[in-house]
């Protein structure tokens, strides 16, 4: 019995490796060339060449388009090992983000997501060693093309400030829902809170940056000390051509086509837009 419980853990941790490890992929989104208006101040890290050429990676609206009709079934295993995460979204496309680890900027993988419960959207990916899903009503993820759109003008218009403070939050704040937990599959933690919007250089290259300091975990009430009062502090990180891409995949238009492709009855139901 003992033997078939060492072995039922390690294959648990195997997978979960596996899975984490998935989530990082080779390195897409060339960081952003950025010349300021008036020659910066020499430092080793700012001064440091970005090599390579900067691609504009487009956005592949239909390249992973799910067109199955109505909310997917659960799977009994799944439902009971994973607490059945996968049918509470509409995951229909894929891009990537950044994050910083221990061993300097990552891209990872990120689903493009929408709940079917209120239709938020956004996106999900790892984030250090946990899975969070982001997520944006439509009240904010205009907030969040407001917020690009004044980000894009600044770097075309050479406006960013290298040694700026609090540069991480120039864009103002933004409201979200975050789940998150140790798999894709298994993010039964969730809270609601406010982020922040603004940029950010690493090694002389600007991104766009999205961060929360803790949001209070609502599923503690049920688990207790089981999970953890709070989420942890989330940054995630955008070249350009990721924020774009990002925001073509959010705009409304394309939700609204996901979610009748996904729940025909969706135009007939209280949330849809009035037709005249």
């Amino acid at each position: 019995m003992k033997k078939t419980l060492l072995i039922s853990g390690l294959l648990v941790s195997c997978t979960s490796i596996l899975i984490s490890c998935g989530s990082t992929k080779a390195v897409q989104a060339n960081p952003d060339e950025y010349t300021p208006a008036e020659p910066a101040v020499t430092e080793s890290e700012e001064t440091s060449a970005t090599e390579g050429n900067s691609k504009t990676d487009e956005s592949k609206n239909n390249s992973s388009k799910k067109q199955a009709k109505g909310k997917k079934q659960k799977n009994a295993f799944e439902d009971f090992f994973t607490f059945g995460n996968k049918d509470d979204y509409i995951s229909y496309d894929q891009t990537t983000v950044y994050t910083r680890e221990i061993n300097g900027m990552v891209e990872k993988n990120a689903n493009v997501v929408i709940r079917y419960d209120n239709y938020m959207a956004g996106f999900g990916s790892y984030n250090s060693a946990t899975y969070y899903f982001v997520q944006f009503d439509q009240f904010n993820r205009a907030a969040l093309a407001k917020a690009a759109e004044a980000y894009f003008s600044d770097f075309e218009n050479k406006r960013l400030q290298r040694k700026g403070k609090k540069t991480d939050r120039a864009y103002g704040k933004i409201s979200y829902r975050l789940d998150w937990g140790v798999l894709s599959s298994t993010t039964p933690n969730y809270g609601t809170g406010e982020g922040y919007c603004g940029y950010e250089f690493v090694k002389g290259s600007p991104y766009f940056v999205i961060f929360n300091y803790e949001f209070k975990n609502d599923y503690y009430e049920r688990a207790g000390d089981a999970t953890s009062k709070t989420s942890t502090y989330v940054k995630y990180y955008f070249t350009r051509s990721q924020l774009r891409q990002l925001l073509n995949l959010l705009s409304e238009e394309t939700i609204i086509q996901q979610i009748y492709d996904n729940d025909p009855s969706y135009l007939s139901s209280p949330n849809a837009s009035d037709e005249y």
